[in-house]
């Protein structure tokens, strides 16, 4: 369309109007809005393997249903690990039930109550949880998969029920497997890419 503008003005007013009509054409390409396909929380990494997929995810759902994805985790480290179970734990949710390493999971539920029958302070208790953290980490056992930087977690709040079956759709079609976590404390989609 904007070649066959760019003829019309050459043809009507010679090349210096054609020349600028091409380079308002492109500037009109160029400077077309694109909504971001996901934001990320603050601090959130998105790990390296799994971001090509996140990013055909994320544009999937955009050009769905108009609505960019929220990420509001990604890659965490052991002490990040320790401090989001031991909020868990702290609030009466069973870990043991909501992680699939259930005997890792059940080694820090193991750690949080030792912690507590010991009368140690929420310091000393995050401490022995991370401990225990550390140590799986370094023997290749992952209470998480975010500590494998195999995982983030998606924000679905503010997504209607269809919106929650089409996110699951597109997700599980790129071979994306999906934890649903929205009846959770913090809703959202746990995402396994590994």
């Amino acid at each position: 369309m904007f070649g066959a503008l760019a003829l019309f003005c050459w043809a009507m007013g010679g090349e210096a109007v054609a020349a600028v009509a091409a380079e308002v054409a492109q500037t009109a390409v160029v400077a077309a809005p694109q909504a971001p396909a996901y934001t990320l929380l603050a601090g959130v990494e998105i790990p390296a393997p799994v971001l090509p997929r996140l990013q055909v995810l994320a544009a999937a759902y955009l050009a769905a249903t108009g609505k960019p994805l929220v990420i509001t985790d990604g890659t965490r480290r052991p002490e990040t690990q320790a401090a989001l179970m031991l909020r868990n734990l702290e609030r009466g949710d069973d870990i043991v039930r909501n992680y699939a390493n259930r005997s890792a999971a059940a080694q820090v539920r193991d750690a949080w109550i030792a912690a507590h029958k010991a009368g140690l302070d929420p310091a000393a208790t995050l401490a022995a949880v991370n401990a225990v953290i550390t140590t799986q980490v370094a023997a290749g056992d992952f209470v998480s998969k975010h500590l494998r930087a195999g995982a983030v977690d998606v924000r679905c709040s503010d997504m209607s029920k269809a919106e929650r079956a089409t996110f699951k759709r597109l997700a599980r079609g790129l071979d994306i497997a999906v934890v649903d976590e929205s009846r959770t404390a913090t809703p959202h989609f746990h995402l396994n890419f590994v």
